[in-house]
């Protein structure tokens, strides 16, 4: 009766111990929590630019990378089978069809599997009251039954961004609370590299004690055309989020041949138009 009583209060101590669904942050064997973000067209001409292969088998050997995301919920084919991958929900898309059910797959298949939800939403005309809809239908139930761990909605860094957020946030009970909170970053291109820096961080600190949640700072980038400014504020900035307990990890935008669009710096490509990292992208990498 006494070895009963005893193995019975020792299962329910190891009982006590797992982790619930909502358990954050991820245990990491890793040095790194640098992501590569992962341009789709870097999937789509990965067969007619070999410099293109190359970086992304790098990214396996990297010391600095925990994880790729490419915007989508299908593991890029051209990633080694070894680098974590962290499918996102940019959009209703996603919600349904194959794109949902890879998204599942990788939720089901991999244990405590980080899964992103709405990138920049207001932007892309997602109301609150969808976001929320999905959120409670699709998103908590996969939590749920498997564990998964869910990354807000990710706005931009402006005042349409933080009510869009604040709204989201305001509308969820604790127990349906993302596990991290997504955020972005980007630089106005005519501000010096140092006053930038300084920005960025309160802009973190600031998100970080609003929300109480480990960040995800799934985009972040200097949109100087100096490239002395870019790697001033890229370098200051991974360090910092580095070292900086409230960052779960983050990622530098971004890693494609070309510019996505006229926002984006030239001076902050990750990779050349051959598909070869660069000086930056080599950087973040490694150091």
């Amino acid at each position: 009766m006494i070895f009963n009583t005893q193995l019975i209060t020792c299962l329910a101590a190891c009982l006590a111990a797992l982790p619930s669904a909502t358990a954050a942050p991820l245990p990491r064997n890793d040095s790194g929590k640098r992501i590569v973000l992962w341009d789709w067209t870097n999937t789509r001409d990965a067969g007619s630019y070999p410099g293109l292969q190359a970086s992304a088998k790098s990214i396996a050997s990297a010391s600095k990378i925990f994880a790729v995301v490419n915007w989508g919920t299908q593991a890029p084919a051209e990633i080694p089978a070894g680098v974590r991958f962290q499918p996102m929900i940019r959009s209703p898309a996603e919600l349904s069809g194959n794109l949902w059910q890879a998204a599942v797959d990788q939720a089901t298949n991999n244990k405590q599997r980080i899964i992103h939800y709405f990138n920049e939403p207001e932007r892309a005309g997602i109301s609150v009251d969808t976001a929320v809809q999905f959120w409670r239908s699709k998103l908590l139930p996969l939590r749920a039954s498997t564990g998964c761990l869910l990354v807000s909605p990710a706005p931009a860094s402006n005042d349409q961004g933080s009510a869009w957020l604040a709204d989201f946030m305001s509308r969820l009970s604790p127990e349906e609370k993302p596990n991290y909170l997504g955020v972005h970053f980007y630089t106005n291109p005519d501000t010096a590299a140092e006053a930038e820096v300084a920005n960025a961080k309160k802009y973190l600190e600031d998100r970080s004690s609003t929300y109480g949640l480990p960040l995800v700072v799934s985009e972040i980038g200097s949109t100087s055309r100096d490239a002395t400014s870019v790697q001033t504020f890229t370098q200051q900035m991974a360090e910092y989020m580095d070292s900086s307990p409230s960052v779960l990890e983050y990622g530098f935008f971004g890693a494609s041949r070309v510019p996505a669009d006229d926002f984006v710096s030239p001076a902050a490509q990750l990779l050349n138009s051959a598909g070869d990292w660069t000086t930056l992208g080599s950087w973040l990498l490694n150091n």
